[in-house]
């Protein structure tokens, strides 16, 4: 599916602006990821970001990304556009799904928050 596709199947959601554009773009390259362990069946969803893949959490919701911190959780603004990219990639059906052993899960929770606490403090 084309990004003028995906605009024009999705336009409900360009109230949000710019955020929308990045969403879209990031749901055209395929940067919405679910990471299935198996045989537990945890799931961790990221976002392939401008800098790093940020962790989500759509059900609470929750993203890892600055803008999250700043402006979604103080209320300045209603989600960023990792998390909006998850909402358009689950209704077309477009989340890249990747399967891996148990194992590795320990290795890709320490991965993702060293990638949050680097951000953290280089926002200090």
């Amino acid at each position: 599916m084309t990004i003028d596709d995906l605009n024009a199947r999705f336009s409900r959601y360009a109230e949000y602006g710019p955020k929308f554009t990045k969403a879209v773009q990031t749901v055209a390259s395929g940067s919405v990821k679910e990471h299935k362990f198996e045989p537990s069946g945890r799931t961790v969803y990221t976002v392939v970001g401008k800098y790093r893949d940020e962790f989500i959490d759509p059900e609470k919701p929750y993203c890892s990304c600055s803008n999250f911190f700043f402006r979604v959780r103080r209320g300045h603004e209603e989600t960023c556009y990792h998390l909006l990219s998850f909402r358009i990639a689950s209704e077309l059906g477009s989340i890249d799904r990747i399967t891996f052993d148990d194992e590795e899960y320990d290795g890709l929770v320490l991965a993702i928050m060293n990638d949050v606490f680097t951000t953290l403090e280089r926002l200090k």
